[in-house]
């Protein structure tokens, strides 16, 4: 048995690693609730980086200044607008409970009379299976009245999750604007500290995070340039159609464009068969056609223009990975899909030119000996 594993260098070594291993587990524990709010921050700083640099050298230096007022303006042009959703659908909300809690929704049970709206083939269908006529209204009020007591409770409920949802993101945007401050301030710091700890050598280790900062400027650029556009045009289209609210709408448009998939259609289509169903044939058909032939060719061209140039990411794995990012992290994994797979194309690469093409040239040239060898010994 080899005693020399026991020696007081390798035991040192080893309670070390499982001490540095139980605290960075410990600091990760501690830190995950506000995982996402740092995920998002680190987001933000590596896209607007520049822009901080150029503010620091305008006010001569001061990061701090610097910082805050950088980070001020993203709060506010970001927040903004989700607050401002929140609150319209809050608002939208209530007006529906007082229209079905009130005298709003009588028109409807007083139109319904099932014995006029059924025609004469009908009642006599129905009294073949041993039904009448009034019997059938009978069941039908009951079902209506059944539904109309249960709108304004399930309006109400949905009412009071909107304004928790909007007390928890304006908490959480505080979150993420402190530590988006810090970054700001102290990133260049906590870059080159990661460089130092990855375990390759510099140049492979400055490779790692030049990707990571070109996919996660692709990314949040070709994400919010394409929602911002779509936005504007769904918005237009909206307004001009007669659809109510059209600015509401149109910030729905932006938010749900960075869906794969649905997107913006989730929105256009929805307006355009109400159009349809409320008698407007030719808005309705022009609205969907707009919505099909203008909205949604800017997601189609534009995003995988953006994000795949840059990243070099195949358009059908950029799709998968944002739908899969989606599903497995929510709404952060729309930007964290694309950032991970471009991460771990990079790394193959390094593993490449680290480990794998050595290996290779080693092979070579060993087999190259091996028949050098032979021919002399034929010799």
């Amino acid at each position: 048995m080899d005693f020399r594993f026991f020696s007081r260098e390798n035991l040192f070594a080893f309670a070390f690693l499982v001490i540095l291993v139980t605290l960075i587990v410990l600091t990760a524990t501690i830190l995950s609730p506000f995982l996402g709010d740092f995920l998002w921050a680190i987001i933000l700083a590596f896209t607007f980086y520049p822009l901080f640099m150029r503010l620091k050298n305008l006010l001569r230096g001061r990061a701090n200044l610097a910082s805050f007022l950088l980070t001020a303006a993203l709060l506010i042009a970001l927040v903004l607008p989700g607050f401002f959703v929140l609150m319209n659908v809050g608002q939208e909300a209530k007006r529906v409970y007082q229209a079905f809690s009130g005298s709003g929704m009588d028109w409807i049970e007083k139109s319904l009379s099932v014995t006029e709206r059924f025609p004469s083939r009908f009642k006599g269908v129905l009294e073949k299976f041993g039904t009448e006529p009034e019997q059938a209204e009978a069941i039908l009020r009951n079902a209506i009245d059944g539904t109309l007591k249960a709108i304004p409770k399930f309006v109400g409920e949905q009412v009071s999750v909107v304004f928790k949802n909007l007390a928890l993101f304006t908490l959480h945007a505080l979150f993420v604007a402190v530590a988006l401050f810090f970054f700001f301030r102290d990133g260049a710091r906590y870059a080159g500290l990661l460089v130092e700890l990855l375990p390759l050598e510099a140049k492979y280790s400055q490779v790692a995070v030049t990707t990571f900062s070109k996919t996660v400027t692709a990314v949040v650029r070709g994400m919010f340039i394409t929602a911002f556009l779509q936005g504007v045009l769904a918005g237009t289209g909206f307004a001009i159609a007669g659809v109510p609210v059209p600015v509401l709408l149109g910030i729905l448009t932006a938010v749900t464009s960075m869906i794969p998939f649905l997107g913006a259609t989730s929105v256009w289509l929805p307006a355009s068969i109400w159009l349809l169903v409320d008698g407007q044939t030719f808005w309705g058909i022009g609205l969907a056609l707009y919505g099909l032939l203008i909205v949604s060719t800017v997601d189609n061209v534009l995003k995988p223009l953006i994000i795949g140039e840059t990243t070099k990411i195949p358009v059908f794995l950029l799709f998968f990975t944002i739908l899969g990012g989606l599903k497995v992290y929510g709404v952060l994994g729309i930007f964290l899909g694309p950032i991970i797979l471009a991460m771990g194309m990079a790394f193959l690469t390094i593993y490449k030119e680290v480990y794998l093409k050595p290996a290779q040239e080693k092979a070579k040239l060993s087999s190259e000996e091996t028949k050098s060898q032979k021919v002399q010994a034929g010799l």
